[in-house]
């Protein structure tokens, strides 16, 4: 230590600096680098930690991995305030996380929900395998701060994190990698009976938020539109890619520089944003519009159901077609969670392929890894197709023969809808030419 010269070496960082370059996937699967400036970051951080009086007595949890933004927060985050950070080996193993937020009296969590929803069903097993019936989780009462972005938040989880954390603040954040890790936010104080998922919320401070038309015009309360963000967050753009920047970033001429998120969502009279999804992922089946958290939701109603995930794909018709894949805590028959949703939700939102797995995979990131799902062979699983009754007669014969010319499947029963199977498409191209 000695060899060491005692004055101090000025810091040369300014807020005009670039921070780091941070890679995501995004909806194409081709990595970009995403440039964010220091005073980008660090509005977000200190916006976060003033809302939520994040001190040095705060512990945190290092849930996500360093290639994933929201680790960006649970550092500096922590160490802007002076807090300590905890950080695991594998964000899968929820008895050993379970064990460090106990151990470890953490009270600050930043996670996906998945991560979330893993640990407050390990919570709810160990209590029913337990001697007494019931533990006593007022041994876990630090944990003052859930904070979930990432991926849909289940209706259903911020209350079932309040069974375990009662004296917890839930809160609901979104936004991008382009606009430096969040810039909305909703606390999740009560969860209405009616909604089918969590609003998306109110802009963080000083950033904003835009739904707008194709036109690049606002859209008026309650009309659905794209999700521009703006404001000090934004991102300088992509490393070494100016057409992807270019086409990604544009600039307004009310609004300044926004980011184009390829969200879609709608202005609510109570002054939030509702989030409906991506664009290129808006679905609709039979003519309906679809929204796949919805029928997750009430799959999870049902009492032997742990998690699920709804994914949809397309078929040789083009047509799209629902996949569940559900973890339950015991076998759950396909037939019995057919009949469940059929009392809930209408006809064509009953999944085709219901797929029972031991847990639902997940990313590095944290995320459920879809692709690993779809790659499932479900030929073999069980599942809710129709059963084909065979043609009868001459006439039965010469219609199915029709319908398969006209509807491109071989897969006809006597008993199916015309319409149903898919010939709505060709009232509505009607409609539009007439």
């Amino acid at each position: 230590m000695s060899s060491y010269k005692e004055s101090k070496r000025e810091s040369v960082a300014v807020p005009e600096q670039i921070a780091y370059a941070i890679y995501t996937s995004g909806s194409t699967g081709k990595p970009k680098g995403v440039i964010i400036k220091n005073e980008a970051v660090t509005n977000t951080i200190l916006d976060i930690n003033e809302k939520y009086s994040v001190n040095e007595t705060d512990r945190f949890i290092g849930l996500s991995s360093m290639s994933f933004d929201l680790s960006i927060y649970d550092i500096f985050g922590a160490f802007s305030a002076g807090a300590t950070l905890v950080m695991i080996e594998d964000q899968r193993d929820i008895k050993k996380i379970h064990d460090i937020v106990k151990e470890e009296k953490i009270t600050v969590w930043n996670s996906v929900p998945m991560i979330m929803e893993m640990l407050v069903n390990y919570m709810d097993e160990t209590e029913n395998k337990s001697n007494a019936g019931v533990i006593n989780y007022d041994e876990l009462p630090e944990l003052r701060l859930v904070l979930l972005s990432g991926d849909w938040i289940p209706v259903h989880l911020p209350e079932r994190i309040k069974d375990h954390f009662v004296e917890s603040e839930v809160i609901s954040l979104g936004g991008a990698t382009e606009a430096s890790i969040w810039s909305i936010y909703y606390p999740i104080k009560t969860v209405k009976a009616e909604w089918t998922s969590i609003p998306y919320g109110y802009p963080l401070s000083n950033q904003t938020y835009y739904v707008l038309n194709y036109e690049n015009d606002p859209c008026p309360i309650g009309v659905k539109g794209e999700l521009f963000i703006g404001g000090k967050g934004v991102a300088e753009g992509y490393l070494n890619d100016k057409e992807k920047t270019e086409a990604s970033f544009i600039d307004h001429p009310d609004f300044g520089r926004i980011y184009r998120t390829g969200d879609m969502g709608v202005l609510t009279q109570e002054g939030y944003i509702e989030f409906l999804g991506r664009k290129d992922h808006q679905i609709k089946v039979r003519g309906y519009r679809v929204e796949l958290g919805e029928i997750e939701s009430v799959i999870l109603e049902h009492r032997q159901v742990r998690n699920a995930v709804v994914i949809n794909q397309k078929d040789a018709r083009n047509q799209d077609v629902l996949y569940a894949y559900v973890a339950g805590h015991q076998s759950l028959p396909p037939t019995d969670l057919k009949e469940f949703l059929s009392l809930k939700v209408p006809e064509y939102m009953i999944p085709s392929y219901i797929v029972q797995i031991e847990e639902v995979p997940l990313t590095s990131n944290g995320k459920v890894d879809r692709k690993k799902l779809l790659a499932l062979d479900v030929t073999d699983q069980a599942s809710i197709g129709r059963k084909i009754k065979e043609p009868r007669t001459e006439i039965e014969r010469d219609l199915v023969g029709i319908w398969k010319s006209v509807l491109k499947t071989d897969e006809i029963s006597i008993d199916d809808n015309f319409f149903e199977l898919g010939a709505w498409r060709f009232g509505a191209a009607q409609s539009r030419l007439g």
